[in-house]
């Protein structure tokens, strides 16, 4: 029997192991730093996000609530007191070691910056290490932005025909010329006539978006001015800018004082409040609006039941008060008789301007979204109402009677001009019909509209 022998040759371990061992445990390590430690900085940088938009938001809420008086700026620091309450109860105290918190108003940096109206907050928070300890011991900044807006601004409509369905949502049969000044006008009917001119004037406007499409008869023209071509059909309808304003509160009862002028005809003295069954306002008769500052309703002429009906009447605010006024139309019926009718006379003098302070700054007369009744204004003589129409459930007729050379309106540079009534700042109804000979023309001016509310995250 063969026997074989195996001679094992015993070599000394020289700690290869241990080195090779300790080297994987350092990228081990490593790897598990990445996972744990990077998962904390993710979960940081989302608290920081919602934190910083959080802040931003609580002061535009602020800049919001105080922008008739502040413009948007931020004078007693409430607004920055506002972000900085918002960040500490989610834990960035501000402390200087572990987070900070810097609020601008206004933004100093993007494209917001300087701009009223707007806040940038950013928030950072030093995060502790853990497994990446190895490589360092400093804390890791994790830094977050956001921006946000609170203001009152008017939007950018001169003219917006709220139905979304229908044909001539915006009809012209007018033989003057219809003019629109400063702000665009907006069809919101998908139809493919939405909009419809049959008369012989010519539409003006900065530009013209239509939903559906125009259909032009006669010598009609749409033009755009001072720029040409911006007519563009196809274009995204636009929303109620002023579907967030409640109505107003019903308030007390307004008073009338009149007076015999003789032939016939009386002059009235109104002072703000609730009105019921109002007389019909005729040719020769005077009446006086008192301003927001004569008694503590506001300036609004609660119509409720009955309409205000003036034809032919002279119609100006009370010198001695100051504010504007508002009719408020409150319909108790579909009747006609429960609208809103405005008349100029060739005699006699419209002239009206809207609130200028409080949520319903800039409106001049608003029915309720729920009537269904028109509105008629009729330009004739010296007429002039600033402020924006209001009437998103119903049809606004507006014509032009006076001739060429009755009627004007101060431009933006101070000049008479002369030849068309000014019949509103800006119309925000359901539909829109246009008429009558003369020229009819709409101001748009920021100020002397309706404002839209804007609280919101921009960046």
């Amino acid at each position: 029997m063969l026997r074989f022998t195996w001679n094992v040759r015993n070599e000394r371990r020289r700690g290869i192991i241990a080195v090779f061992v300790a080297v994987c445990l350092t990228a081990l390590i490593g790897v598990v730093a990445i996972a744990i430690d990077g998962g904390m900085l993710y979960d940081q940088l989302r608290k920081g996000r919602a934190t910083a938009d959080a802040a931003a938001m609580a002061a535009a809420s602020d800049l919001f609530q105080n922008y008739p008086a502040n413009q948007g700026r931020d004078p007693g620091y409430t607004a920055h007191a506002a972000a900085l309450a918002v960040a500490s109860a989610n834990g960035y105290t501000n402390d200087g070691v572990n987070s900070t918190v810097t609020v601008n108003i206004p933004p100093t940096s993007g494209i917001y910056a300087g701009l009223a109206g707007y806040v940038e907050v950013i928030v950072t928070y030093n995060v502790q290490r853990g497994f990446s300890r190895i490589w360092s011991g400093a804390a890791i900044p994790v830094t977050d932005r956001a921006v946000a807006r609170g203001a009152w601004v008017s939007p950018n409509a001169g003219v917006l025909i709220l139905n979304y369905q229908g044909k001539g949502t915006l009809n012209s049969q007018g033989n003057g010329a219809f003019t629109e000044t400063g702000g665009p006008v907006i069809v919101n009917s998908n139809n493919s006539s939405a909009l419809v001119d049959t008369g012989n004037g010519t539409m003006y406007a900065p530009e013209f978006d239509i939903t559906g499409g125009s259909q032009l008869g006669g010598n009609a023209i749409l033009a755009t001015t001072p720029i040409p071509g911006q007519i563009y059909t196809g274009v995204h309808p636009s929303p109620d800018p002023l579907a967030y304003l409640p109505p107003p509160a019903v308030p007390p009862d307004g008073t009338m004082t009149v007076t015999n002028l003789g032939s016939g005809n009386k002059q009235y003295v109104l002072s703000p409040g609730r009105y019921t069954n109002l007389p019909t306002f005729n040719t020769g008769d005077v009446v006086i609006l008192q301003q927001a500052s004569a008694n503590g309703n506001g300036g609004i002429f609660y119509i409720d039941g009955g309409g205000f009906k003036s034809t032919g009447a002279t119609i100006t605010m009370d010198p001695n008060t100051t504010g504007g006024v508002m009719i408020y139309n409150a319909p108790q019926s579909s009747s006609t008789s429960e609208k809103i009718q405005i008349t100029g006379n060739a005699s006699g003098t419209v002239n009206l301007s809207p609130l200028t302070s409080g949520p319903y700054a800039g409106l001049v007369l608003w029915q309720d979204r729920n009537s269904p009744v028109d509105l008629l204004v009729e330009g004739n003589g010296a007429f002039t109402i600033d402020g924006t129409f209001y009437a998103a459930g119903a049809k606004l007729d507006i014509n032009g009677n006076g001739s060429t050379t009755t009627g004007y309106y101060i431009d933006d540079n101070g000049n008479q001009v002369w030849g068309a009534s000014r019949i509103g700042s800006q119309y925000i109804s359901l539909d829109l019909s246009l008429g009558g000979n003369g020229n009819i023309n709409i101001h748009y001016m920021g100020p002397n509209a309706a404002k839209t509310r804007i609280i919101a995250l921009v960046e």
